[in-house]
């Protein structure tokens, strides 16, 4: 997701880790629960990492890329028109 497609309310608190990558990831969260709710990766600041299940509705997302698809659950179907990132 685009930064500027997404609006919160509220003043969320945010917590930068370094990342399985060796990179800084900065975790966007709700100061009152600590649910995450975004991420937002080093190597692009312009694009939020969004946790879905923070939404209102969700009915009209649909996945484009899925990431450490190498730790997934043999069970999990991933359809072939999304972008896999072992």
């Amino acid at each position: 997701m685009k930064s500027g497609d997404l609006r919160v309310k509220g003043t969320p608190k945010s917590y930068t880790r370094i990342a399985d990558s060796g990179k800084p990831m900065t975790g966007i969260f709700c100061p009152n629960c600590g649910v995450r709710i975004y991420n937002i990766p080093s190597v692009d600041h312009d694009v939020y990492l969004l946790k879905p299940g923070t939404l209102d509705d969700t009915g009209g997302l649909r996945p484009e890329r899925m990431v450490w698809t190498r730790r997934k659950q043999p069970w999990l179907d991933i359809p072939n028109d999304i972008e896999m990132v072992e």
